[in-house]
């Protein structure tokens, strides 16, 4: 298991991250701390719908997967 230490930058704190975990220089996580005190980290990953055409990801059922498909539960209200 890897280990970090946070120090001390100007009026900031920082956590560094071993290169040997694999993660590129600029790479963004989402940060939450949970009630124990221990820190999540989740890499950000790109928006796939940031530049896309109208109607580009429009489900057309061409492979007729939802035919006769009834919605239960809170779905259907």
């Amino acid at each position: 298991m890897e280990t970090a230490k946070i120090r001390k930058q100007g009026n900031s704190l920082v956590l560094t991250i071993s290169k040997s975990l694999g993660y590129e220089l600029g790479t963004e996580f989402f940060i939450s701390k949970e009630t124990d005190g221990s820190l999540i980290l989740i890499p950000k990953v790109p928006d796939i719908y940031a530049n896309v055409s109208e109607n580009e990801y429009k489900d057309m059922d061409t492979d007729g997967l939802a035919t006769g498909f009834v919605p239960g539960g809170a779905e259907g209200e």
